[in-house]
């Protein structure tokens, strides 16, 4: 134990100021006497030093006329130095010339050469001196002094003693001094502290006031926190006073809540026995409180003949662990009440344990209503589902039929308007036909893209695709449709990146089907100035990309109507009213869902801008999903010798094909459904490849290409169809396909696929 720890605060400050005042005392009196040895020790060097130089002196006078008994009376004269003890003088050769001794009874051996130069040393006691003796600057010999220390030993005794007595006696002063000067002021007013502690714990009492010191050092600080400290005692009393007397009421809240809760309550022991039903439990098992007394809590809520060996076992190890499965979360159950009537309930067990009882608590509700409704609501989602399939049949079936005969339409009026060589107004009434025609295709696809999107069937398919070209494609392609030269506004696209191999990954129809949509809504408000498209970096890891006009632009209360499904912003006078208003909504609807936002920002009488983005990947790579891009220029395609087979079980899509190929020296093999191709394709291995229609009889396009692979994996087949659905290139593709074309058939583009697979495989 520690007696340092049990003394008065008075007694603790005495003795640490006597020992801080010793300590330094005692460094004092080390640096002091380590001070004066070091100077008495070179006073008593310097002197001797003076000495052995006149001892050299006297060797000049001596050693070149080699005059020992000369030396030896000028050494005689220095006997009144009691510290030389000896003396040895050297020729100019270095050899021992004449030694005299001053110590009696003591044997010297100096060294018997040694150089002649100046040195001094310390050495056993003694203090070592040479010096060489010059006469004109040469050196004529020298001398070896040997000089006993005692002397300086003795003078170092009495520096010590009389430094030692002097630090004594100051450190005793200063000691007395001190501790009366500090203990007085530190003592007191922490005993005062201590004395009004005692009597607040003797009184229980914190809200006693203390005299707070009006100085600010160490002490008053401690008052000031012990002040605090006995007011925070004082509040967390009250406090705790408080909450005694709010959970007294909170208890009698909770009984009387529980008595008219909704909610069925039992509470058991905790052999988990009823000791208690609130009323809403009493109405739910028919059984009173008085009746349930000590019942087990499962033949309340199951007769013995319905009960489950699982729930007993749960009950049993709930017994011997204080835990289980009922425990851990709500669960429900079927229960049976007093009158055999089923119900199914949502129940709750909670553990209590007080210092007065422990055991569980249930909260039953009944969700037998919730669980019909349930049901109900599934069967009805079931009914949605089945609509929904049906739906989509139904889309797809319309997209079939109404596509079929405009392949025709438009097919025929393209060739009609390449070979008849109608001019005037005949000419004219062609083009109208095939303008209405396309506009008429525009118009089913809006309809048919924005009841998927409605219906959550619209998916978009990624791949990794070259940007500006399909910026480049975009640009060609508007520029001819919108006649750009006769309308005579500017029209530009600026591409952030100049590379041709810069890459994206997204849906390439559904991006050019926004942008596209984006040119055609500028073109049709704007008659004069410039319509501009691009991109550029938005983040390293966005793309942002825009169609800048400046048409008729928009009042910004009208912004928001021109993305919702048939919105259109009225103008007076305006002609180019035309559309569905159906757009822009698909086309914020397809920028959604390839992960970027669309925006528009506008200006009534200046023009409009159209943002949209789309997220970025750097390691993207260049490779081709399909392999197979066609030839990117509109020269006339040559396919001499090659055979293609066409399967087509429609007369008009054959005489369209027929008409179609007829130039381009290849030889048509015809297939008028899936079973006869599959048999041709067998029978004729030097076909090149396959334009294979999807919707046939005896066999359609999918069972007919899975048919031909398990024969032949080369051959090249492109599938072409009138359905339009999301997933109609993946299942082509996953059937077994190289490439996929929709009706109508876009002329120019099926000459560049094929020129494009068939020249790949010469």
């Amino acid at each position: 134990m520690n007696p340092f720890a049990n003394l008065p605060i008075k007694s603790k400050i005495t003795i640490g100021v006597t020992a801080a005042v010793i300590i330094c005392a005692i460094l004092c009196y080390i640096c002091s006497t380590a001070v004066l040895s070091t100077a008495n020790r070179n006073d008593f060097e310097t002197k001797f030093e003076g000495i052995t130089k006149m001892f050299a002196d006297d060797g000049v006078g001596c050693l070149p006329m080699r005059q020992i008994e000369d030396l030896k009376v000028r050494c005689e004269k220095y006997k009144s130095f009691p510290a030389i003890e000896f003396v040895q003088f050297y020729d100019a050769d270095q050899k021992q010339f004449y030694s005299h001794t001053y110590a009696n009874n003591k044997d010297f051996t100096p060294p018997p050469t040694f150089e002649p130069k100046s040195t001094s040393r310390f050495v056993d006691g003694y203090l070592i001196i040479t010096k060489p003796c010059i006469l004109d600057k040469d050196i004529v010999g020298s001398v070896y002094v040997e000089i006993s220390t005692a002397e300086l030993s003795t003078r170092k005794m009495n520096y010590f003693v009389a430094m030692f007595l002097g630090t004594i006696f100051i450190t005793l002063l200063i000691m007395l001094i001190s501790s009366r000067l500090i203990s007085k002021p530190l003592a007191y007013p922490i005993n005062q502290l201590t004395e009004h502690i005692k009597k607040a714990n003797a009184t229980n009492d914190y809200t006693q006031q203390i005299n707070l010191p009006n100085n600010h050092d160490d002490v008053a600080e401690l008052y000031h926190e012990f002040d605090k400290m006995t007011q925070l005692i004082a509040k967390t009393e009250a406090e705790r006073q408080k909450a005694v007397l709010q959970e007294k009421a909170t208890n009698e809240i909770y009984t009387k809540l529980s008595m008219n809760a909704f909610e069925a309550l039992i509470v058991t022991d905790e052999k988990v026995k009823v000791i208690s039903l609130n009323p809403a439990a009493e109405k739910l098992t028919g059984y009173t409180n008085e009746e349930v007394q000590g019942m087990p809590l499962l033949n309340l809520l199951q007769p013995e003949q319905s009960r489950r060996a699982f729930a007993e076992a749960e009950v049993k190890k709930f017994l011997e662990t204080g835990s289980c499965k009922y425990t851990e979360a709500p669960f429900e159950g079927y229960c049976v009440n007093k009158f055999g009537e089923k119900y199914i309930a949502d129940m709750t067990v909670s553990y209590y344990d007080t210092d007065t009882a422990k055991g569980c608590a249930l909260t039953i509700r009944d969700i037998t209503k919730r669980k019909q409704w349930e049901k109900e609501l599934i069967e009805a989602k079931q009914k949605a589902e089945e609509s929904d399939k049906l739906k989509s049949a139904f889309l797809a079936n319309m997209s079939h039929e109404i596509r079929t005969p405009m392949n025709s339409i438009i097919g025929f009026s393209e060739l009609l308007a390449k070979t008849s060589g109608l001019t005037g107004s005949k000419a004219k009434y062609l083009d109208l036909i095939v303008s209405s025609g396309k506009s008429l295709l525009n118009l089913i696809n809006d309809i048919i893209d924005i009841s998927k999107i409605e219906a959550g069937q619209l998916k978009v398919k990624t791949r990794k695709q070259p940007l500006n070209p399909m910026m480049n494609e975009i640009y060609i392609s508007q520029y001819q449709i919108n006649n750009i030269k006769e309308k005579g506004i500017g029209f530009t696209v600026k591409n952030s990146v100049e590379s041709d191999e810069f890459q994206i990954e997204t849906d390439p129809f559904r991006f050019k089907q926004v942008i596209n949509n984006l040119i055609t809504n500028a073109m049709k408000f704007t008659d004069k100035g410039f319509i501009e498209f691009g991109y550029r970096f938005n983040t390293p890891e966005e793309l942002l990309f825009y169609v800048k006009d400046t048409g008729q632009g928009m009042p910004q209360d009208k912004i928001k109507v021109i993305f919702e499904r048939f919105g259109q912003i009225e103008q007076k006078g305006d002609k180019n009213q035309q559309g569905t208003g159906l757009g822009l909504a698909i086309s914020k609807k397809l920028v959604e869902l390839l992960g970027g936002k669309m925006w528009v920002e506008s200006e009534e009488g200046k023009g409009s801008t159209f943002f949209f983005t789309l997220p970025y990947d750097p390691e993207l790579n260049t490779a081709d999903e399909y392999g197979a891009s066609g030839s990117s220029d509109d020269a006339e395609v040559t396919l001499n010798g090659k055979k293609i087979m066409v399967a087509e079980d429609e007369e008009m899509n054959r005489m369209l094909m027929n008409e179609i190929l007829a130039e381009t020296g290849a030889e048509i093999i015809w297939a008028e459904d899936g079973g006869q191709a599959v048999e041709i394709a067998k029978s004729r291995t030097d076909i090149d490849l396959i334009l294979m229609d999807i919707k046939m009889p005896v066999m359609d396009g999918y069972e007919a290409t899975r048919a031909i692979r398990e024969f032949n994996k080369d051959i090249i087949i492109i599938a072409q169809t009138a359905y339009a659905l999301s997933d109609e290139k993946e299942k082509t593709i996953k059937a077994g396909c190289n490439y996929y074309l929709t009706k109508p058939l876009n002329i120019s583009l099926l000459m560049k696929v094929l020129g494009g697979f068939l020249k790949k495989k010469s």
